[in-house]
């Protein structure tokens, strides 16, 4: 009896331990075991290892290419300053050209001017001479009178003459004869010699100038040189 409660005790007790294990089991939470991550491996670059030959043709071949554009830089440099230098050249000798023609032509202007100049002068010391009474290119004073007292005051050989003769008293038909004592000067001694001026001003080295002044007072105070010769006869001057 006590075997058999004791045998009976002993399977409820398993069978209550196998219960109890059951309801843990199934009361308990489920446990999921996960997978670890995959790993992505990235490959490593491969570095090779340095070689002092190939670096050092790299950086033979990096100078020259430096050389070689500085070489470049250089020419090009070179090409641009000549082309400026011709510009420059262009430029001035352009200048230049200019210059010389405005010269050549204020040159010539100048030459024409001067030319028109001495015609006109020429034309007037013409006319002036001809108002004189004598011919251009004349340059005796004997000559130059007995063309004077003919075309300006119509006299003839016979006036001339008379004329002649009292030029020959008084200054030997010196033009810049001047008397010591009375100061009386030219070709008829005009006393004082500027008296002549009332013909010009250039009385004192212009015989013509002088030898019309001389006809001139020969004819208002004696009425001709052969009146003033003979006065001159009987006084010893005109």
């Amino acid at each position: 009896m006590r075997r058999l409660v004791r045998h009976g005790l002993a399977g409820a007790g398993a069978a209550t331990f196998a219960v109890v294990a059951g309801v843990t089991a199934l009361a308990g939470p489920a446990t999921t075991t996960l997978a670890a991550p995959a790993v992505t491996t990235v490959p490593q670059s491969v570095v090779a290892p340095q070689d002092p030959a190939v670096d050092a043709q790299r950086g033979a071949a990096a100078e020259r290419e430096n050389r070689d554009a500085e070489r470049t830089r250089i020419a090009t440099a070179v090409v641009a300053a000549a082309e400026q230098r011709e510009t420059n050249l262009d430029t001035q000798s352009t200048a230049i050209d200019q210059s010389s023609k405005a010269i050549k032509k204020a040159k010539a202007k100048a030459a024409a001017e001067a030319k028109a100049k001495a015609a006109a002068a020429e034309k007037k010391r013409r006319a002036a001479i001809k108002a004189q009474g004598y011919e251009v290119g004349v340059t005796d004073p004997r000559e130059m009178a007995r063309q004077i007292l003919d075309n300006k005051f119509g006299y003839g050989s016979d006036q001339f003459s008379c004329f002649d003769w009292i030029i020959k008293h008084e200054s030997g038909w010196n033009v810049h004869a001047e008397n010591a004592s009375s100061g009386a000067y030219g070709l008829p001694q005009s006393l004082p010699g500027s008296k002549m001026a009332s013909v010009a001003s250039d009385w004192r080295d212009n015989p013509a100038t002088q030898i019309i002044w001389g006809a001139q007072y020969m004819k208002s105070r004696y009425g001709s040189p052969c009146g003033a010769k003979s006065h001159w006869e009987s006084a010893g001057n005109y």
